[in-house]
């Protein structure tokens, strides 16, 4: 859509912005990221208006990524302004919205002259300090949400582009062509929208998603009344007895909490059946501590020793305590 030249670009709605809003994958582990920035540089893909673009490279290995959408659309839905997934929980806005039933009164009209005007007005409500009626951030998190949020940055996604050269067999560069050698992806993903993704429609990757978090079993108690413990796998240094305690000490009385630092894992006993149960039911698929999203299992019973083998090792012990100390 063509816009007026003007020399007051505020009265046409143009956005100035000095950092994007972009999620932690986008920026990339580099510490020390160096960024372009260029001033009604593009259209936004969603709204059309011109708005400042940024252009920077996550990583060493990594291709250069820009911002594709402006400010106030990314507001709108709360979603980073290159991949467009959700800020919050990383996924994207189909998921979300369908996971939180957001309501239809968020949609952004679709067509030009409408979205264009809704887009400004918001963009003058933020302009004079007023919020306007928006349901992201005043809904509480449900199972499906914590089951598939992203809880750590997935750097993957900056990579290089596949090589179109070599998809055709004519690179010539080998191992100093900065592009992928990869045969692409092809099947419903490969047919992704950006407007789709946005608007959270038809997205081949939200509904694999939420096929996924449909599949996704349940902690099933075994038939052992005795069993009151279980295992907590996907351990690091970083999580320690306090912290596991903290996040089971809610749904009954803890014995014990066993850390194995070598295996990576722990196992948290329950002095009732009852709230190792509930435990159970209320952290399977949704136990994430300082980042890490850990695995949640029933513990087994310990396989009791024969007596024989427990009477010959107490012999033993019992031999080695009476050992005369040698002469000197």
């Amino acid at each position: 859509m063509a816009h007026r030249l003007l020399r007051d670009h505020e009265a046409d709605g143009w956005e100035r912005s000095d950092f994007p809003i972009i999620c932690e994958s986008c920026l990339g582990d580099n510490p020390y990221v160096r960024m372009t920035k260029a001033d009604y540089d593009k259209e936004c893909k969603i709204c059309t208006r011109p708005f400042t673009v940024f252009r920077w490279r996550p990583g060493r290995d990594a291709r250069y990524k820009k911002t594709e959408v402006c400010q106030t659309c990314s507001k709108l839905k709360n979603v980073c302004q290159v991949c467009l997934l959700d800020l919050e929980y990383g996924l994207p806005v189909q998921v979300r919205d369908t996971a939180l039933s957001i309501n239809s009164n968020d949609a952004i009209p679709k067509s030009d002259v409408n979205r264009e005007y809704f887009a400004e007005e918001h963009d003058r409500r933020a302009r004079a300090g007023l919020d306007y009626e928006s349901s992201y951030g005043k809904v509480q998190p449900n199972d499906t949400i914590m089951k598939l949020q992203r809880t750590t940055p997935y750097y993957k996604r900056n990579r290089a582009h596949i090589c179109s050269f070599y998809v055709r067999g004519e690179c010539t560069r080998g191992a100093e062509c900065p592009y992928r050698h990869e045969m692409p992806v092809t099947g419903e993903l490969s047919q992704q929208n950006i407007k789709d993704r946005y608007y959270g429609v038809n997205d081949p990757v939200a509904l694999k998603l939420l096929d996924k978090a449909g599949e996704m079993p349940s902690l099933e108690a075994p038939e052992d009344e005795s069993i009151k413990t279980l295992y907590v796998g996907g351990l690091d240094k970083r999580v320690n007895e306090q912290d596991l305690r903290d996040n089971f000490y809610a749904h009954g009385e803890i014995e014990s909490i066993k850390m194995v630092l070598d295996k990576a894992c722990a196992f948290v006993t329950y002095t009732t059946r009852e709230g190792a149960e509930k435990a159970a039911e209320e952290l399977s698929n949704k136990l994430v501590i300082k980042g890490l999203r850990l695995k949640l299992m029933w513990g087994k019973p310990q396989a009791q020793r024969p007596e024989s083998e427990t009477s010959e090792g107490a012999r033993q012990q019992a031999a080695v305590c009476h050992i005369p100390n040698p002469i000197m």
